[in-house]
Formats: C-alpha cells, structure tokens, sequence
C-alpha cells in the first residue's frame, strides 16, 4: 500500500559542481530520497524552466576554454514515468549552445518562454539566447559586456561580476545583479527584435562595497529585494513597472549583532510564496537568515538565524507550497530540511538530511 508521504512526494533536481543534475523527493514529513544522477553535465550551476513546457534549462560554470565542460546552457526534456522504481522523471537532452562567457552562473527564461537570459560572472556579461517553439535554445541573439568604476573590495570587484538574471512580472524588462560593480542594471526587452537594450532609468547603484549578488521579487511585484554579497546585508527597493525604476527602501544586515569572524559572505534570497517572510543564507556563518516583510511597506524585520548543519550554503530552495526550505551545504556535501513556520516564518530543523556533490542548486518540478 502506498504511503501518504509517498502520495505527496514532490519532485526537485540538484545541480553544484558535480557531475551531472541530480534528482529526489520530499515528502510531507521533510524526508528525502538518496539523490540519483539523472542526466551527466558537469558543474550544473544553475537550472530554470520553460513557462510553458516541460523543458529545463541548465548552465555549466566553467569557462569558453575548459576541453571538458566548455561554458554552455543546455536543454532536457522533463518526462514523468508511471513506473519509475525512483518516482523521479527521466530527463533527455533537446540541445545545447555555447556561451559566449566565462562562469556562466544563472540562468532564467522570460514569461513567454522565447527569451532565456544567462549571467556570465568571470567575464563580466549577460547573454540573450532565443526560444525555439519546442523549447530547444538557438544561438546567442545578443552579448552586452558590462563596463565602468570597480568597486572598492580590490580582491573581488577589480572587474565587473554579472551574478544574477531576473525577469520582472510584467515580463518588459531584465535586471541584473553585478557583484563588481555595485550595480543592478535594468535592460528593456524589444521582442520584435528579439534583443535587449539598456532602459531609460539605466541603473541601481548600490553602496560602494555592497557587492549586490542575488535577487528576488515580492510575489506582488512592487518589492524588491538585493543580497549583498560583499558586506553582508539585504537591500529592499520598490520597483516602478512602467518606469523600469529601482528605489531603496532599506538596507539590513544579514548577521545577528554579535557575529564574529570575517570569512563571511551571503549567497542566495528568496521570497515565501506567501509573501510575509524573506530568507538569506550567510556562507561562513552557515546560516539562514530569516525576515518578516511588513505587508505595508515592503520593509524587513529580522526573525532569527537558523544553523544550516553544514558548511557553506551556497544556495536554498523553499518547497513550492512553502512548508519546507531545503538548505544545501556545498563545502559539507549536504542538504538538510527544514520546516518553515506558517506564523513566523522561522525554521526548525525536520532531522532529515541526503549527500549530494557540491549542491549549489536546486529546482522543484511543481507541475
């Protein structure tokens, strides 16, 4: 007989710096099932997937000059099978296109699923790939090489660093999050053209130092919010969708006051689904840091820091319901469940931890 938790499994991929995306399942008690090599690409940094289709899309970190795993976005079709022993899909690679970009870490596809986005760190860049209707990616439409002031950090922001790409709600523009610069940059997407162009407001600027990384937008698409690698903090912004505007709200530390050390940085934010609560991770201090969202303003109030049971959170991913937050650990080889407050949105630990390869990602298939 078929368990409950089996019934309400759900479905996620791992992606790190291992050999290939990986996939497992969370049932409704934050269990998770040993983790099983689905399709081999190394160093899988970054996933997405097609609005539309059951198609997914996955960056390799490298760079244009690795003979083994060359920078590229590929992509699988996701296939559910009725009888698969694991209960996990069976994913087939469609294609893949060279990147025309070193450490391409993330990656995101518009609303309409014809436009997928990729931010090349090392080299500073932002690529635009074009759609094809059966979810495979043609060649690069558009390279934009980002340029200007360094930051003040001379170890990290000699150069510009593209970290991030998020679509806003409305679908018309592109930001994107650059570490070196102390920069979000807002492109306008011209679709006729199938390009994208630096808009009108042009550019966040952050404070000197900040070394924005990841971003998140508030399920109602007027907040914004910025983790700062660099100096350990969170920026909210309001986002003014006609204007394709950033404003600061607030900035907020990403520590409890009395941390101690100084190998710290922050890695990903994620917004709850609900909309009430934003998290953090703090690699270094090896935490997730959890915020209630004032439903007023936008603005965050700290709520905790809950440990992460290992080394380096690189990245975090919430269940799409948002019961549960899965943290992984990239230098402890771990991921570890937790169990999200619906009042609070504070985090305690279910006791359920799986091994994976360096996990710096992961993608919940919620379809």
């Amino acid at each position: 007989m078929t368990s409950p938790s089996t019934l309400l499994a759900q479905t996620f991929f791992i992606g790190g710096y291992g050999p290939g995306v990986f996939g497992s399942t969370l049932s409704d008690d934050g269990k998770m099932t040993e983790p099983k090599l689905l399709a081999e690409q190394g160093l899988p940094a970054f996933f997405a997937f097609h609005p539309k289709l059951n198609v997914l899309y996955v960056v390799t970190e490298s760079s244009r000059k690795d003979p083994k795993n060359p920078s590229m976005v590929a992509a699988y079709n996701v296939e559910r099978i009725s009888d698969s022993p694991s209960g996990l899909p069976k994913l087939t690679r469609i294609n893949s296109q060279t990147i025309d970009g070193d450490a391409s870490c993330h990656v995101a596809v518009d609303a309409s699923g014809k436009f997928l986005a990729v931010a090349n760190y090392t080299s500073g860049s932002v690529c635009l790939f074009p759609v094809a209707e059966n979810g495979s990616v043609q060649p690069v439409a558009i390279k934009i090489d980002h340029s200007g002031a360094e930051g003040p950090n001379k170890s990290r922001q000699k150069e510009a660093h593209a970290h991030c790409v998020v679509w806003e709600p409305n679908n018309r523009f592109l930001l994107v999050a650059d570490l070196g610069l102390d920069k979000v940059f807002v492109y306008e997407l011209d679709a006729a053209k199938g390009v994208i162009v630096p808009a009108k407001n042009g550019t966040f600027s952050l404070a000197p130092g900040s070394g924005p990384r990841h971003l998140s937008f508030h399920p109602n698409g007027k907040w914004f919010y910025i983790i700062n690698e660099l100096n350990m903090t969170m920026t909210v912004a309001a986002w003014d969708g006609a204007q394709g505007k950033l404003t600061e709200l607030q900035t907020i530390s990403t520590l409890p006051a009395d941390a101690k050390g100084d190998n710290f940085s922050t890695a990903e934010v994620l917004v709850h689904p609900s909309g009430r609560f934003v998290y953090g991770s703090n690699r270094g201090h090896h935490t997730i840091a959890s915020f209630q969202v004032d439903q007023s303003t936008g603005k965050l109030t700290s709520t905790g820091h809950a440990s992460t049971q290992g080394k380096t959170p690189r990245n975090f991913r919430l269940s799409p319901s948002g019961a549960f937050l899965l943290a992984e650990n990239q230098d402890s080889n771990t991921i570890f469940s937790f169990r999200v407050d619906s009042k609070n949105g504070t985090l305690e630990p279910t006791g359920f931890s799986i091994n994976a390869p360096s996990p710096a990602c992961i993608k919940f298939l919620d379809r």
